[in-house]
């Protein structure tokens, strides 16, 4: 088989404090041909200067937003520098692991799957805590009222439980944006992401699209990837973080996805409480600390005080935050022309490791 073209797209998940080791995870484990783009969202001074320091090193292209925006107008910003055969959608908090390329591309390649995504873990790669290995989604009822369920395989569970018949390659209903091999074709056919998804059920909605359009979503086991949830957080890692899992940003959010696939309007605030378990991440993060300042009994009276003054935080944080006007970006970075791939083969620095 030949190889064929791929672009990986990178953007934040809803941190930037793991850019360096998820790019270090990029470059040693792809030898694999393939051009890198990377969309950084308004990311601190200390990461800007990382990134624009890699992509001079490596020649991959380098485009900066001049606000926070959501991951899916991200991925759609990145697109527009994309070409060839795949493109693979990676968040900017994944570990990797050898051959994890090129078993998506097999599966790819075999099956004629529109979209392929790996064996999903969580945390450390030796904690061999399974995310998700494939997902389901199932409607019932009548448009408009339509209960909707999803869900993620085995999550949660320690991967020497799960059964060896379900680590095969095979079709599923869902695949994840932490990493996403997806053809490039199938993509322009359903038109892109939705950008009316601004938080959660991105993921969702492009691999329902997807199935509508007669496409197929498979999952692969033989590439395994690790997501880096949090806690920990950098300080700079917060105004994103929060505006990311706001209550504005998730409302708006779910309401979208149940008007557009006529889910019944009890979904929105039903899930809209329990991905509020995403905010309190960063108060189960601080207490420990003040804890350390003003004693265990204080620092439970304050995380309290923060929880009861949060909801008010949180407009004032979206209000602040919520990227004005277009959203303008710049390219920091674009390959010289001279290193572009010839007959599949990049040349040194065009987006692989050396």
């Amino acid at each position: 088989m030949a190889w064929p073209e791929i672009t990986v797209v990178i953007t934040a998940r809803e941190r930037f404090s793991e850019t360096r080791t998820a790019l270090d995870h990029l470059w040693k484990h792809t030898p694999e041909p393939f051009r890198l783009v990377y969309v950084d969202v308004n990311s601190p001074a200390p990461t800007a200067r990382l990134l624009a320091e890699e992509a001079r090193l490596r020649d991959f292209t380098l485009v900066r937003t001049d606000a926070y925006v959501s991951p899916n107008r991200a991925r759609n910003l990145g697109v527009r520098y994309v070409s060839g055969e795949y493109v693979v959608f990676l968040d900017n908090d994944v570990l990797l692991t050898d051959g994890w390329l090129t078993a998506l591309v097999d599966c790819a390649e075999e099956t004629g799957a529109w979209a392929v995504g790996p064996l999903y873990l969580q945390g450390r790669l030796d904690e061999r805590t399974v995310h998700m290995a494939g997902g389901d989604m199932e409607f019932s009822g009548t448009w408009g009222e339509r209960a909707f369920q999803q869900t993620q395989r085995y999550f949660l569970r320690s991967l020497g439980e799960v059964p060896a018949e379900a680590l095969v390659r095979q079709s599923c209903d869902i695949i994840e944006f932490h990493c996403a091999l997806v053809r490039l074709d199938a993509l322009e056919r359903v038109g892109g992401m939705d950008e009316g998804l601004l938080t959660t059920r991105e993921h969702l909605d492009f691999c329902l699209r997807l199935l509508d359009a007669g496409g197929t979503v498979w999952f692969e086991p033989a590439s395994v990837i690790s997501y880096l949830a949090p806690p920990p957080f950098q300080p700079a890692d917060l105004p994103y973080f929060l505006l990311r899992w706001s209550d504005a940003w998730t409302r708006d959010t779910l309401r979208h996805f149940a008007h557009k696939h006529g889910i019944a309007p009890d979904y929105v605030e039903r899930v809209a409480k329990t991905r509020k378990r995403r905010q309190h991440l960063v108060l189960s993060w601080l207490e420990p600390k003040l804890s350390e300042v003003i004693g265990r009994a204080g620092a439970g009276l304050a995380r309290k005080a923060l929880g009861a003054v949060e909801p008010l935080v949180n407009d004032v944080l979206v209000r602040a935050l919520t990227p004005r006007g277009t959203g303008r970006h710049r390219v920091v970075h674009a390959p010289d022309a001279r290193t572009a791939a010839t007959d599949g083969v990049p040349a040194t620095g065009a987006g692989t490791a050396p």
